[in-house]
């Protein structure tokens, strides 16, 4: 079936049949096929045509041109296509501080980069499922890492593959050709990943933003031609000592190439390395050491990380490997580039049942190391925006039960510092939380984790069905996902022995 739309709107909306059976759809103008995806439809080709959502199409570049529409899809599915120049919103939860498309999946957190006052957070992402599919670069801008603006898709697939993950930086140096403001990004566009793209290979490429990260234009040609059979996920950062930038870059199973530039356009391999159980999405980053000092860290798209010695070429670690997550909700996280601190934000592989979206972004952390006699480990603590949104909401210190209610949707954060290592347990909106100190279990409503035994310093934040629980100042953390659509009621707290409760409201 196909059909032909004059385009003179700024989307072409899309109605989407959330998870069922994708079939390829193409989009063609005169010069060619503009875009294609894999589209789940509805089978039912008789009356009206059902379906859950618009996924909006940004097409203004096709302003006044005919578009065809083609594919083994339903006539109800072209006669829904409309144009419009705004999005449709659709009446969801979503959490409060926690980023989540509007619809559509997400995962891995690309490109993160804050310039003059506003934070940028590009992703992977599926405007057209709640699955994973048709990998395009979605964009939220912020100004407290807290509360996000969504504004769309802004890179798509095209003949050369898939947009996988991938980093920016802002061009300081002048180079490429534009001027020091431009923001430049190199991702992964990932040949053969499509019908499309048969026969393409994995390479990494460069887009970049003069107009503060509204639009990216895609730079011709790859900046890094195959190095194995599926590398990806550059993340790409200046090396003061050595006069270059460098580029961490995944090869295959658990290796890793470190590639060095001048002029951000000619990469040159200078190191492979293996690092134990580790698997894409590197970064890697100096960190500071609290009361002094500077270490670099290389850590995996898992959580697992290596302290060690960077020369701009070589990465030497230390040969100790640890991991930032007790759960394995988080995954692929990455460095902001442009914060004076280091900033960590992770993609949460949510299920997100019953929702027009799958998956969100975690908190925003800084990163710190502590010396400890096993060595190195990292602490993870909330940003100053995030310390600055609370407000309280209940405040006490002794033995027993306290009991607060809320009566706002919002995120809440409890937080417990006992004495000494204890057990406690919390009524979350009849959710029930319990820790116990002997065996090192954390247990919400009927999931389980090792947290660690004799802790006594916690942070429990929920945010819609979000659950970051953190202890010893951000020594450990774990992410564990609550029922839906609980996000206000009752709260009851109970510690085993003396301590001081603090219950916060972030708006």
């Amino acid at each position: 079936m196909k059909k032909s739309v004059r385009i003179n709107r700024k989307y072409l909306l899309i109605p989407i049949c959330a998870e069922k059976e994708t079939k390829t759809v193409s989009f063609s103008v005169s010069e060619g096929k503009a875009f294609e995806f894999q589209i789940p439809v509805s089978g039912d080709e008789e009356g009206f045509y059902a379906f859950h959502y618009y996924a909006p199409l940004n097409v203004e570049k096709y302003a006044g041109k005919k578009m065809l529409v083609e594919g083994d899809v339903p006539e109800g599915f072209l006669d829904a296509l409309c144009l419009s120049d705004s999005i449709p919103q659709i009446c969801q939860s979503h959490p409060l501080i926690h980023f989540t498309a509007d619809t559509g999946w997400i995962n891995d957190p690309n490109g993160l980069l804050y310039q003059d006052g506003t934070y940028h957070l590009y992703y992977q992402h599926n405007p057209f499922d709640t699955r994973w599919e048709n990998m395009c670069w979605g964009h939220a801008v912020s100004t407290d890492l807290l509360h996000w603006e969504r504004k769309g898709t802004i890179l798509y697939p095209n003949e050369d593959g898939t947009v996988y993950s991938g980093s920016g930086i802002v061009n300081e140096k002048g180079l490429l050709g534009l001027d020091c403001e431009a923001q430049i990004y190199f991702y992964t566009c990932a040949g053969n990943k499509s019908e499309w793209s048969r026969g393409k290979t994995f390479t990494q490429r460069i887009a970049y933003s003069t107009d503060g990260g509204e639009t990216l234009q895609r730079m011709e040609g790859a900046a890094v031609r195959q190095l194995a059979e599926e590398n990806r996920d550059p993340k790409v950062y200046w090396h003061e000592e050595s006069g270059a930038y460098y580029m961490v870059l995944y090869l295959r199973e658990n290796d890793f190439a470190v590639l060095r530039s001048k002029d951000l356009k000619n990469w040159k391999r200078s190191q492979t390395l293996t690092l134990d159980k580790a698997w894409e999405c590197p970064d890697l980053r100096r960190l500071p050491v609290e009361g002094g000092g500077e270490k670099w860290v290389f850590y995996s798209a898992d959580g697992y990380y290596f302290t060690g010695e960077f020369d701009g070429f070589e990465f030497k670690p230390d040969g100790t490997r640890r991991k930032l997550w007790k759960t394995e909700i988080p995954y692929a996280a990455q460095t902001v580039w442009g914060t004076q601190d280091v900033i960590l934000i992770p993609w949460l592989r949510m299920q997100n049942k019953n929702k027009l979206y799958t998956g969100a972004m975690g908190l925003p952390r800084k990163l710190s190391l502590v010396r400890r006699e096993e060595g190195y480990r990292i602490r993870l603590t909330p940003t100053e925006s995030f310390l600055q949104a609370r407000s309280a909401v209940h405040s006490s210190v002794g033995e027993g039960k306290v009991f607060c209610m809320s009566q706002r949707d919002g995120a809440l954060e409890i937080c417990i510092h006992m004495d000494r290592p204890g057990d406690f347990s919390v009524s979350l909106y009849g959710t029930p939380i319990s820790y116990a100190a002997d065996c090192g279990r954390l247990a919400v409503g009927e999931q389980v984790c090792s947290i660690g035994k004799n802790l006594n310093d916690f942070s429990l934040l929920a945010d819609g069905e979000i659950l970051e629980a953190s202890a010893q100042n951000g020594l450990v953390l774990a992410v564990l996902e609550l029922p839906a659509d609980r996000k206000r009621g009752n709260v009851t707290v109970e510690v085993s022995q003396r301590a001081a409760v603090d219950i916060y409201r972030i708006d």
